[in-house]
């Protein structure tokens, strides 16, 4: 049970760390529950046991510290999106050259 535990605690940190690091926004908070109750379980174990209980706490922080990063930055973070004013300026030059040769062709005629 406590290998199991384990294991799944440490692939829920492992997500929670790859989803802190890429912006997926709240996605990260899932797995860092998981990893957390995957840690207090082992920390109950560990305790009845007598062993030190430094990894279960090692993960419960690590697991607290990503989904506060994670909801922090999905919060504080805007989306903008910005008109491209060079665009504009070559769009419009492009239109005012193209009436230039329709100009140019039917003096032409």
């Amino acid at each position: 049970m406590k290998l199991l535990t384990s294991i799944i605690a440490v692939l829920g940190i492992l997500i929670t760390i790859a989803f802190t690091i890429t912006p997926v926004g709240m996605l990260t908070v899932a797995p860092a529950l998981i990893t957390i109750i995957c840690g207090l379980i082992l920390l109950k174990m560990y305790k009845q046991d007598g062993n030190s209980t430094t990894f279960p706490k090692v993960l419960i922080g690590l697991a607290i510290l990503g989904a506060v990063t994670s909801s922090a930055r999905s919060l504080f973070t805007t989306d903008k999106i910005a008109t491209d004013v060079q665009f504009e300026e070559r769009k419009e030059k492009s239109k005012e050259e193209a009436v230039e040769e329709l100009e140019e062709l039917e003096e032409l005629d």
